[in-house]
């Protein structure tokens, strides 16, 4: 089939079976997707700072990174030659950061496949990363991993993939694709720092694009005291975009790798308490 009718998603007017489009189905459950306003900009800390917060107010609360870059491989898995690797020879860090801030087993392999449907190993974007693995995402994965967490969640937090917009497959579908066919509400997380007016503000009107619910803004890595800038976006961000400040999580200067702060899981407490009987901001 050529590339364009992949993108079009059709043969004679009707889904081609391994499109996401036919395979996903809007998650039944409660649940946030969060995303972000760029790369790097804090999802992962986000995602596990409210799972903790959540476990803290003895929420059964569950996680998943559908599709996951940048996986180291497990050092006992994938080392014959002739077997290709899977999605199950490598490990998931924000999976297993988000999991573990949410009171469950990371290490358990049976759990991770529902923590982190989908792994790459290249640190690129989940599109040019199954090029160079020569891997599709399995997307029957990814529908299997929700379905799992309906009825084994109170709560679900998703986490996106790099910003908004970013290419997962070789449909050219979009981490908002994703949400859009989850049809959850969305939360951003952003930045204060210069240029992050213009990165929150489109991030919101292409979610509102998609029809979707901005839940809110998180504001990750905030420095300390008075900064004009950092001040000053933390008014105008929320103002400008109509959308409420949920967290403002301070600025973190030592890598976040087992455990998640508890300066910044009482930055998401106050959002997590009142989640359930929050009313949505369109």
């Amino acid at each position: 089939m050529a590339k364009q009718d992949l993108r079009s998603a059709s043969w004679h007017g009707e889904l081609h079976p391994d499109h996401p489009r036919a395979i996903l189905a809007a998650y039944k459950g409660r649940g946030v997707f969060i995303t972000g306003t760029n790369t790097g900009v804090g999802k992962t800390i986000v995602t596990a700072a409210l799972a903790a917060a959540l476990h803290k107010l003895h929420v059964r609360v569950g996680v998943c990174k559908p599709i996951a870059a940048g996986c180291p491989k497990f050092s006992d898995r994938g080392n014959s030659p002739n077997i290709p690797l899977t999605d199950d020879d490598f490990e998931s860090p924000d999976a297993t950061l988000a999991g573990r801030a949410a009171g469950l087993d990371p290490m358990d392999l049976t759990l991770l496949r529902y923590l982190s449907p989908v792994r790459f190993a290249a640190p690129v974007a989940p599109n040019v990363a199954a090029r160079i693995e020569r891997r599709k995402i399995d997307w029957n994965r990814v529908a299997g991993a929700l379905d799992w967490w309906q009825e084994n969640c109170d709560v679900l937090l998703i986490e996106g993939a790099g910003g908004w917009m970013v290419p997962l497959d070789e449909h050219d579908f979009l981490i908002a694709d994703l949400a859009a066919a989850l049809r959850l509400p969305v939360l951003v997380v952003a930045g204060t720092e210069l240029g992050s007016v213009n990165h929150t503000l489109l991030t919101v009107q292409a979610i509102r694009q998609r029809g979707l619910t901005v839940n809110g803004i998180a504001f990750n890595n905030v420095p300390r005291g008075e900064h004009l800038v950092d001040s000053s976006n933390l008014e105008e961000i929320p103002r400008l975009a109509g959308a409420p400040v949920r967290a403002v999580l301070p600025h973190h200067p030592d890598p976040i790798v087992d455990h998640i702060p508890e300066v910044l899981i009482s930055a998401l407490l106050p959002f997590a308490r009142d989640w359930l009987p929050l009313n949505p901001v369109v």
